[in-house]
């Protein structure tokens, strides 16, 4: 009988097939095969019932073949059992080890830090927020005299508490110490979180809404004031930006909310490069109100040029605490 597949090819597919790890074509081709062949079924069947005592109708090399099919379906299968408990044990030492021993990146939000600073050397005090976790890394970067640090935490344990202490000797005399971009410390003075981001907004044009935005968010404006409508003026000198409060103001807090407008409108003429006068749009009682504050005003305010006010984060914090926004 022709047979599509020669038998030897067949049967060598036999232990694979018994355990079902063959695709439905294989399956296909080997089922097709052995109800045509006698021969080859007769094999298989031997193969899938419990070794018994040689049969002696079958030819010497029939039986050789029966018992080397068997040994072979026995070894396949300890291969793969063995290659499974292997890949469960790698997969557990990794996620172990990442768990308890390398960690993972930890973000500045999750770190409460003190930095001390002595020339080029920075003392770092502190904990990490989540009180599960603790401290299995850290380390410093260092460039003109910025220093970066980083940190890697792990599930808390005898060997990494949540709390750290670290020193470290810059090769030059630091001026500003940074956990990932958050500033904590620059030019001799501690940063605040929200002076940091503040900060961070800095941008050149008023043009740029979305950067204004960035640092409306940093400030938490709409939280303080409440949503408002904006409006650009950029066509001439000084470059304006008007901002339309939609909810009304209590006769009583009238003052209160003017104060915070103009502690805002500091801020905003410090980190805004070309803007020129911030104007803020508001009604009480029913009455509509403008209040406008210009670059001249902003710089009676603070002392000093107002844009001088955001060239690094020491004199922005001390800006920030003048106008209140920050204790």
């Amino acid at each position: 009988m022709n047979h599509k597949l020669p038998c030897e090819l067949i049967r060598d597919l036999f232990p694979s097939y018994i355990d079902g790890l063959t695709s439905k074509v294989t399956n296909e081709l080997v089922e097709e095969h052995v109800s045509e062949c006698r021969s080859c079924r007769e094999v298989l069947e031997d193969m899938k019932t419990p070794a018994v005592l040689q049969d002696d109708s079958r030819s010497k090399e029939e039986q050789e073949e029966i018992d080397f099919l068997k040994k072979t379906r026995k070894k396949t299968r300890k291969i793969i059992q063995g290659m499974a408990i292997v890949s469960v044990l790698v997969i557990a030492a990794v996620l172990i080890g990442k768990t308890y021993f390398i960690g993972s990146s930890l973000y500045s939000d999750n770190v409460i830090c003190q930095a001390e600073v002595d020339g080029n050397h920075l003392s770092l005090n502190g904990a990490v927020a989540d009180t599960g976790l603790g401290i299995s890394s850290i380390k410093y970067k260092e460039e003109d005299g910025v220093v970066t640090v980083s940190f890697k935490a792990v599930n808390q344990s005898p060997f990494h508490k949540r709390e750290f202490q670290s020193e470290y000797d810059a090769s030059q005399e630091i001026t500003q110490v940074q956990l990932d971009n958050r500033i904590v410390w620059s030019q001799g003075k501690k940063i605040s979180a929200l002076t940091s981001a503040v900060y961070n907004s800095k941008h050149p044009y008023v043009g740029d809404m979305p950067a204004n935005g960035r640092t409306v968010i940093a400030l938490n404006l709409v939280g303080e004031l409440g949503n408002f409508k904006n409006q650009l003026q950029t066509s001439e000198e000084p470059y304006g930006w008007t901002m339309t409060l939609e909810n009304e103001i209590a006769a009583s807090q009238q003052s209160e909310k003017e104060n915070l407008m103009k502690s805002y409108a500091y801020i905003l003429l410090a980190v805004t490069g070309n803007l020129g006068e911030v104007s803020f749009e508001y009604t009480v009682d029913g009455e509509m109100h403008t209040l406008t504050i210009d670059t001249e005003d902003a710089s009676a305010f603070s002392g000093q040029d107002i844009k001088t006010c955001s060239e690094d984060a020491a004199a922005l914090q001390e800006l920030l605490e003048k106008a209140g926004l920050d204790g």
